[in-house]
């Protein structure tokens, strides 16, 4: 049986998105930076797929796999 995705893997994801670093989201969310590193690890191993790509000192960037496009 696969592995659920939680709520809170997705809410360290879209906060590491829109804060362009997982220091940046930890602030955000009160928690540690590791755990959202953590976090957003699993989330991509679950789901097979790179959705940031991380580059010390320059942030964070979303993949193709990482966009999520929401049209009304």
């Amino acid at each position: 049986m696969p592995e659920r995705i939680s709520l809170r893997q997705l809410d360290y994801f879209v906060a590491a998105a829109e804060a362009g670093t997982m220091t940046g989201a930890a602030q955000r969310l009160y928690v540690s930076q590791s755990a959202v590193s953590a976090g957003i690890g699993e989330l991509e191993h679950q789901l097979g797929v790179q959705l940031l790509i991380r580059a010390k000192a320059k942030g964070l960037t979303l993949t193709t796999a990482g966009l999520v496009r929401i049209t009304p």
